[in-house]
This record gives C-alpha cells, structure tokens and sequence, in this order.
C-alpha cells in the first residue's frame, strides 16, 4: 500500500513539475537574467523536487515548494557567479537575454538587489502574497516587505532619471 501511495505522489509531482516548468524558468530568469543559466537552475531544481519529493507534506503547495527550490538554486548559481566571475561566452551577445518588453525597467530591475529582484518578481509577476513570498524566500513577511518598499523606491528613483 505504501508504494502504491509512494508512486500516485510521484505522478502527481510529475504533473506539477510539468505545468510549472515555464513558471519556473520566467523566475529563475528573473533572478539571474540568464537564458542559459536559468534553464540550469530549472533542470536543477526538478532533479532536487524528484530527489527528495517524499518530503513535501502537502501536496497542494507542491508549486510554492517548487518556487522556494528554484530560489534556492537561483540563489546558489548567482553566488558561484559572483564568486567565480562572470564573462559571457566569446561571441555571445549579451543583449540577447535582455527581454524587449521595456528597456528602461529591465534596466532599472539588474540595478536592485537579488533579493530585491525576488520579492518584486514573486510578488507582482507570479501574483505571490507577501507573507507567500516571505515563505518562499524564507525570511519574515516584514522583511520581505522592507525589500519590496527598497525595491520599489530604488526603482522609482531609476525610472524618473530616464
């Protein structure tokens, strides 16, 4: 009974991972601002969900655990490339990754924080409460708060100088 159980939990994360996968990528995105690199911390952060998806309690926030990894990888890979530094490839066009939507706010968005990127993108584009962005992140929601009233600011400032 228990593996019959364990393998109905499995294909159920299957079917989650799969209907995440875009979400997933537009975040990680939003974090690294990385086309490759973000297809990476997704990869990553579906073979982490498989890995150890016998530790997910509800299986209704299976896609706010999904978030929080995917953060978490973000996170790491953004920490190796700063600690490593980060050339683009030889030939590689760096305004390939830029989205075309806005120049100016895409501008403004790589002047914030990394954790100020994260609340704005949980927040207003993935439509995360703030105390569900704070959970993601992993901080309180006060804190998130602050990082997203900093964020806000900072990109008010930017904006209004353009």
């Amino acid at each position: 009974m228990a593996a019959c159980t364990s393998d109905l939990a499995l294909a159920t994360m299957h079917q989650v991972m799969e209907a995440d996968a875009p979400r997933l990528l537009a975040l990680a995105y939003s974090i690294l601002h990385d086309r490759d690199q973000s297809a990476d911390t997704v990869q990553d952060t579906l073979e982490r969900a498989l890995r150890f998806h016998s530790s997910l309690r509800d299986p209704e926030r299976a896609s706010a655990w999904l978030s929080t990894i995917c953060v978490r990888e973000a996170r790491r890979r953004l920490r190796r490339r700063r600690l490593t530094g980060f050339l683009p490839l030889r030939g590689s066009d760096p305004a390939a990754t830029v989205p075309a939507a806005d120049p100016d706010l895409d501008r403004a968005l790589r002047r914030l924080s990394p954790r100020q990127r994260e609340v704005v993108a949980l927040h207003y584009v993935y439509g995360y409460t703030l105390d569900e962005t704070a959970a993601v992140l992993g901080c309180r929601p006060g804190t998130a708060r602050r990082h997203l009233h900093r964020a806000l600011d900072s990109l008010r400032e930017e904006i209004s100088h353009d």
